[in-house]
Order: C-alpha cells, then structure tokens, then sequence
C-alpha cells in the first residue's frame, strides 16, 4: 500500500524542503532486496503507467512554445551506473548512494529534486520513499505548478504503486 509520509530526515532532500514552493513524498514497501536505489529508480521507470508518458508527451508539447525544455519520457533511463550530471529519463542525477538518489531537473521556471530512498522496515521488506522538493524561480513556475502540483498528486503514488511490481521483475531478471 501506498501512503503519504513527510520528506524522511534519512533524505537529502530533508534539509531542502524548509524552503520549498512544493514538497512531498510517498513511500511504500517493497521486497527485501540487495538492489541500490538506482536499480529500483530503474525498475519503476519500466514499470511506468501507459497514462503517465501519455501525460508527459502532452506536457511537453503544451510547454515548449512557452521555451521549457522537452523533458523526454520518465521510461528513457540508460542502464548502467548512474553518474552525476547524467540524465536519468526526466531528471539529472544530482548523487549516487546505494540507499539514496537524487535527481533534478533545472530549468528557467523552477527546481524539481526527486530522491529515491531505501531503507530496511523489516526482515523481509524494505522502505522505499520517493521524495519530491519543488523550489519555483517566477510567474510562469507558479501557473505550472497550478496545473502540474495536483496531476503530481496523482502520478507520484501511482508510479510508487509499481515498485513492489518492479524490485520483484529487475530480481527475476538479474538471477542466471
């Protein structure tokens, strides 16, 4: 099951949400697993509902007139290590840890930092919380968070949704 918790104090987005326009996060419980946090980031991209590209190709057509970038798709993840300064999908990674990335997207209306953080709950599940931080620099961040802060409300726990789904398939894919 999917919930609402606050930015967890383990997160590095922890001590940046003091400031921020928007921020929140969802966790969920998934598989006890060896997998980083990166791996599972990855899973759940391949895991991303039909519904949220299709909103995503929309949002990028709507916003490149207003000169935002193409954010590409959330699925469009490079496998291999993940490198500060890559792009994952839609977001920058900002670092790598095995319990903890950080991702970001920069652009001139706003910041958007996204963590992926695994913890261990118990013997046989661990915690996995996707923290979302938004800093808005103008007028145009604020008319885009009106429209994308409730569709966010939305995506965010749907894609969290799958990550049981994911660690389980990326398991069954790394065995020999």
């Amino acid at each position: 099951m999917t919930r609402s918790v606050r930015i967890p104090a383990g997160s590095a987005l922890a001590a940046t949400q003091h400031d921020a326009d928007f921020a929140d996060a969802y966790e969920v419980l998934v598989p006890n697993s060896a997998l980083t946090a990166t791996e599972i980031y990855r899973g759940i991209t391949r895991q991303t509902p039909g519904w949220v590209e299709g909103l995503m190709r929309l949002r990028n057509k709507v916003v490149q007139p207003l000169g935002l970038k193409d954010l590409g798709a959330m699925a469009m993840v490079p496998p291999g290590e993940a490198v500060p300064g890559q792009r994952m999908g839609l977001f920058e990674v900002v670092s790598v840890a095995p319990d903890e990335l950080v991702l970001q997207d920069n652009d001139k209306h706003l910041v958007v930092q996204l963590s992926i953080l695994k913890q261990t709950h118990d013997s046989t599940h661990d915690k996995l919380t996707l923290s979302t931080v938004v800093h808005i620099h103008n007028t145009l961040g604020r008319v885009y968070m009106a429209f994308v802060g409730p569709a966010h409300k939305l995506i965010a726990p749907a894609v969290v949704r799958r990550a049981p789904q994911a660690v389980l398939a990326s398991l069954r894919q790394s065995r020999p």
